[in-house]
């Protein structure tokens, strides 16, 4: 009878043991699953952040460009020469991520562009009326990775111009 009641105490604590290592299984895969959501909730909120701060960056190095390319177009803006405002953007422009540079007069109309099908077109055409009176060099996100900037070009006592880049960040691809 001792024999039964052992082999049956014996049979509940193994069924017990079963049970609890069951529970802690299940217990742990759901842990692990809450935890990989997280990581990848994580991991997301970082590509997303490490995106915003590469656009920044461009936009800050973008306008330190244009005081150095508005500086030099004014020079030749003031003397007259086209030609070489042409030769600036056209060297501008084989640099890597450059989609369109252009150079509107005093009057909003385009004097100079990389793509010459722009020039004698309104500035409207290409970017936004308030630029040709705004004093401030302004960047604009136009999508997930195009920078439009615009910048004047001031004479001595009056605006020639408005400067017009629209710029490709190049992102980042995140292996997995």
């Amino acid at each position: 009878m001792n024999f039964v009641k052992t082999n049956k105490n014996l049979l509940i604590t193994i069924i017990v043991a079963l049970v609890l290592l069951s529970v802690i299984w299940i217990w742990k895969i759901v842990e692990i699953g809450n935890v990989k959501k997280a990581v990848e909730k994580d991991r997301q909120a970082l590509k997303a952040q490490a995106i915003i701060k590469i656009v920044q960056s461009n936009e800050q190095q973008l306008k330190a460009l244009a005081k150095a390319y508005v500086w030099a177009v004014r020079t030749e803006m003031m003397q007259g020469n086209i030609n070489e405002v042409n030769l600036f953007g056209s060297d501008m422009i084989k640099e890597k991520n450059f989609q369109v540079i252009a150079i509107a007069n005093d009057k909003g109309i385009i004097v100079s562009s990389t793509n010459k099908k722009q020039e004698g077109l309104s500035f409207s055409t290409i970017g936004k009326e308030e630029a040709l009176t705004s004093n401030d060099t302004n960047i604009n996100n136009a999508g997930d990775s195009i920078l439009v900037m615009t910048s004047p070009i001031m004479g001595f006592n009056n605006r020639l111009g408005t400067l017009f880049i629209k710029y490709a960040v190049q992102l980042p691809t995140f292996s997995e």
